[in-house]
């Protein structure tokens, strides 16, 4: 992937600003010296042009988007979380005692009485799916788009796809304190510094006394199964200096201190608030004991605002009534209402001139720019594009770390770099630390380097209960609400800050120097500066902002990992799961993934909030981690961190090495080492990547992302952002060796990585004395093919030089596998020669351990790799003898090996192959279709994948021989409309490479 994929110019001729330890925004702007930062001006995409925009996911919001589609207008809604119905499910407020309802909606969730997440979110899921409204999950509004007369005309949001402009007539602000009318003309009453009221519900602990609190037991228990737990909601008190969104941020930190004991099973998401400081309405309305239906919608709708709609406890209401209305359901009316109106004003409105995003008028201090991905939800989505001038945005912080992603390596990373003296701010996205050791309910390790800080926190988190009875006995498996907790705590008591709910959308750079990171609030967009930016997103998302080059499922490929989500019930701490392939930055995937999910595990408490993703994007660093430096045990100068792993490979793998030599066994641990080099992305200063986003062979990940390894890697490199920022340095130049000493004194790392060196290349003689070991079974594969410009010539020798049949054989299928044609008439009688195919390998996700491909496979792909003409015979015979039924690898080799060579003798035999019964159609291109072809409650399916990456395969194949009947494009073109996010990209990306 390339740099001309993202956006960001640099302003010349400034320096850098050395950050010291400010603590956040608020108390900036309290001391009269809030900055901004300087923003160019750029083309959005447009991703949706609709009638009704809802902006938030809340039961309201849902009722009035569907109202408005039901009344003709064209709707789309954006979700801030990773589900619907956030004013309940995001703050457990799922007991409602008013049983008079007003709505079919309410009647839908509450007739049965206390609903489940599940059943919340799924039916609300329902509702918009059945009426056509269009909605994505995780994105949040940033920008206002207006006409030439100022008038609100749509919204920008961010996601993790990056920004994108939808224009729509009307909107509506479903957001639980009015995101999107702040960013309008519409005036607010003055939110006072002082003592605010919020509420938070604790799920199985006995009630707290909290001085200045309140505690309500909810009047029914939940019951799972032959459990039951008790529900208590708080309110608590806590003291606020100002409305910014760091003081939110602490204010929900100061409640989870209070509120968390070891007893704790579940847990809001989001405070709660009667927010005081309300929108100033085109009418105000104080009468309680009115019904809702009497409330005049333009109390809803600010003044001097046209085609706008407030929906939430921020409408000009008394504080008693908003208290009423934000009773569980009881704005699903006042949603109807409010949605009827805005298709009836959408019909009868057209925007006045162009269009444009509204733009801060302020001063920029900080120099640089925002880098941004700007490429669109999917092309198809991309409906045009808006100018977006140049701007300034807030400057929310300056920290000396600021480590985006709170996961398996940044809370790590957050705790090393706090602990050491930098002012250090850790921003996540969900509502709690750890990652998927914690929110992805993977609350065990599988392998792993378990000494040095991962050691301490599976002490610490062993021992956080006390003897509570829910404590393991072991330390390789955990209860994930305490490991979060831990994290949570060790960040603050080393005088860390934590911010939940925030979304990284962007890098600020300047020069090739990261200053900060862009990210997306429930108050708004801004700019965290930091002398290091430690990217934790697991998916490099700030350094490809930033413009660092990365690698992952293209037009050359579409191997990856296999991924999932599990249910989830409370006291759960793990359920792992490979069902499927998610790319978690493409938006419309993770939609996919959450809605099919819900129906998958119908019946069940709820589902998982982190997708189980095991491969993700990964940066190319100054150094690129292989295969075989793993097989070979290179050591580094400036390894970082120890990892040990089988390679359990979650799919079938690429590497040429592992065509050849099976990866070992489940039991086989491998160790590696890894290098401070391939966490730096190359060409940017100023940031490190952590994590699965590293500088590495896809195939060399299964081995280097066990959890445990992560969390020593994540505090060596906090570790290292707090040295740098010391002795005023940037993050490439560290002191590798001083930083190394302080991780062999915890424990990190082994002594002896202090002497060591890099060991490759291998010695000529070890290449020479392995290429004539190989015909022994393969013995020495792995050195001789190290390092390719000396493995290949003594390889080529020993063919030469051999007059073995079996040995000369060996040789050729090394070759060959390598594109090297010297072996051609060995590989070409012997596949010649096979009379009937041998045990190939079917898709396998979960414990997929060993060769993806037989023997026999490999014979064809070697010898469609030498590229000649008079082999497709061969090969033919080979392909005419698969049916429906035959293995997976078959088909696999006979594709590639038919590709390789590119001839046209081969389309006919894959487009017949391709019309056998069962081997088309597998793409999913409705959400229906995909709900109805994904197994219902297995959590380890493989049958969806295997028969459409089948197809997918010969199709491209097909495709690249020359297309018979156009079948190859047509399948590709099918599948470039897919859902699933890694079928997309690849099939696309064959349609756009090879054209």
């Amino acid at each position: 992937m390339k740099r001309r994929e993202f956006i960001y110019q640099s302003a010349a001729g400034t320096a850098f600003l050395t950050i010291g330890g400010l603590p956040a925004f608020s108390q900036n702007k309290l001391k009269g010296i809030q900055q901004n930062a300087y923003q160019s001006g750029r083309e959005l995409p447009v991703v949706y042009n609709v009638d009704v925009v809802v902006v938030g996911g809340s039961t309201a919001g849902v009722a009035a988007a569907v109202k408005a589609a039901q009344n003709g207008a064209k709707v789309f809604l954006a979700s801030r979380e990773p589900y619907l119905g956030e004013d309940v499910c995001g703050t457990y407020r799922y007991w409602r005692e008013d049983t008079n309802f007003q709505t079919s909606l309410e009647k839908h969730i509450w007739e049965n009485g206390l609903p489940t997440p599940l059943h919340v979110k799924s039916t609300l899921d329902q509702q918009l799916i059945d009426n056509g409204v269009q909605y994505l999950y995780s994105s949040y509004a940033t920008d206002l788009i207006v006409d030439e007369k100022g008038n609100p005309a749509g919204v920008v949001m961010a996601n993790r796809s990056g920004r994108q402009a939808v224009i729509a007539k009307v909107i509506i602000d479903a957001t639980p304190r009015a995101t999107v009318a702040k960013m309008t003309n519409a005036r607010f009453s003055e939110f006072r510094a002082g003592k605010q009221l919020f509420k938070f519900t604790v799920v199985g602990n006995k009630e707290k006394i909290i001085e200045g609190g309140v505690g309500k037991i909810q009047p029914s228990r939940i019951k799972i199964e032959d459990k039951s737990y008790q529900a208590i909601e708080y309110a608590i008190p806590v003291e606020m200096r100002d409305g910014s969104w760091s003081s939110f941020a602490e204010a929900e930190q100061i409640i989870q201190d209070l509120t968390w004991d070891a007893d704790q099973v579940d847990k809001s998401d989001l405070l709660f608030q009667n927010p005081p400081d309300k929108m100033k309405g085109q009418k105000h309305w104080k009468e309680l004991d009115a019904v809702v239906e009497e409330i005049p919608l333009k109390v809803f709708q600010p003044r001097k605002v046209d085609r706008f709609f407030v929906l939430s406890a921020c409408a000009d209401l008394s504080t008693e009534v908003a208290e009423k209305l934000l009773e569980p359901g009881a704005l699903i009316g006042t949603g109807e209402r409010i949605g009827n109106e805005a298709a009836i004003i959408a019909s009868q409105t057209s925007f006045e001139g162009n269009l444009s995003i509204k733009s801060s008028n302020q001063s920029a201090e900080i120099k640089g720019d925002v880098g941004e991905l700007l490429l669109g939800i999917r092309p198809s989505f991309t409906l045009g594009f808006l100018v977006e001038e140049s701007t300034s945005l807030p400057v929310l912080g300056k920290y000396d770390t600021v480590v985006m992603g709170g996961g398996t390596a940044g809370a790590p990373a957050g705790i090393g770099a706090a602990r050491n003296g930098a002012s250090t701010l850790v921003l996540e996205y969900m509502h709690g630390l750890g990652g998927i050791g914690t929110m992805g309910l993977v609350g065990g390790y599988w392998f792993g380097f378990r000494e040095g800080f991962t050691e301490e926190v599976d002490q610490g988190v062993k021992n956080i209960g006390g003897d509570n009875p829910r404590k393991k006995d072991r330390t390789d498996i955990w209860v994930t609400d305490w490991k979060r907790e831990w994290y949570r705590r060790e960040v603050r008591k080393a005088g860390g800050n934590v911010w939940f709910g925030v979304l990284g959308c962007g890098a600020y750079v300047e020069n090739g120097k990261v200053k900060g990171v862009v990210v997306a609030t429930p108050e708004g967009k801004g700019v965290v500066l930091a002398h290091t930016v430690i990217d934790s997103t697991g998916s490099a998302d700030i350094a490809i902002a930033a413009g660092a080059e990365y690698s992952y499922t293209d037009a050359e490929t579409v191997a990856i990992q296999g991924a999932g989500l599990p249910f989830k019930y409370p006291d759960l701490s793990y359920k792992n799961t490979d069902w499927t392939f998610i790319n978690d930055t493409d938006m419309l995937d993770v939609w996919r993934t959450f809605v099919v999910a819900k129906n998958k595990f119908k019946g069940h408490y709820d589902i998982g909030k982190l997708l189980q993703t095991r491969e993700r994007r990964r940066i190319v660093g100054d150094l690129r981690i292989s295969v075989l430096d793993i097989y070979n045990h290179r050591t580094y100068p400036d390894t970082i961190s120890i990892h040990i792993s089988s390679f359990e490979t979650h799919g079938y793998t690429i590497d040429p090495f592992f065509s050849l030599k099976a990866p070992g066994t489940k039991e086989e641990g491998v160790m590696a080492h890894v290098p401070f080099r391939s966490l730096l992305p190359k060409g940017l200063d100023g940031i490190i990547v952590t994590g699965l986003g590293v500088s590495a062979h896809r195939d060399a990940m299964p081995v280097i992302r066990m959890q445990a390894d992560l969390q020593n890697q994540g505090f060596a490199v906090g570790m290292a952002s707090a040295m740098v920022a010391a002795d005023n340095k940037q993050i490439q130049d560290v002191e590798i060796e001083k930083l190394q000493q302080k991780l062999v004194e915890k424990g990190n790392l082994l002594p002896e990585v202090l002497n060591q060196a890099d060991n490759y290349p291998p010695e000529a003689s070890r290449i020479e004395q392995a290429a004539k070991s190989v015909v022994n079974d393969l013995e020495g594969l792995e050195i001789v093919l190290w390092d390719k410009k000396q493995g290949i010539p003594a390889l080529k020798n020993e063919y030469t030089k051999s007059s073995n049949p079996k040995n000369r054989l060996v040789y050729a299928r090394i070759l060959g596998m390598l594109g090297i044609a010297d072996g051609f008439r060995e590989l070409h009688n012997a596949v010649k020669s096979l009379e009937n195919w041998d045990n190939g390998w079917d898709f396998r996700g979960m414990e997929q351990y060993g060769s993806s491909m037989s023997y026999d496979d490999s014979l064809l792909i070697g010898l469609g790799n030498c590229k000649q003409k008079e082999s497709i015979p061969a090969i033919k015979r080979m392909a005419e003898k698969l049916t429906p039924e035959s293995h997976f690898s078959h088909f696999r080799a006979v594709a590639i090996a038919f590709e390789t060579i590119s001839n046209e003798s081969g389309a006919k035999v894959l487009h017949n192959m391709l019309q056998m019964p069962g081997m088309a159609g597998h793409a999913m291109t409705d959400i229906e279709e995909a709900i109805a072809e994904t197994p219902l409650n297995n959590l380890t399916d493989t049958s969806t994948r295997e028969f459409s990456l089948r197809e997918l395969i010969l199709a491209r194949a097909l495709y690249r021989c020359g297309d018979y009947n156009g079948l190859g494009r047509k399948i590709l073109l099918e599948y470039s409309n897919d859902l699933r996010g890694h079928y997309y990209r690849h099939a696309n990306g064959v349609l756009n490479k090879y054209s």
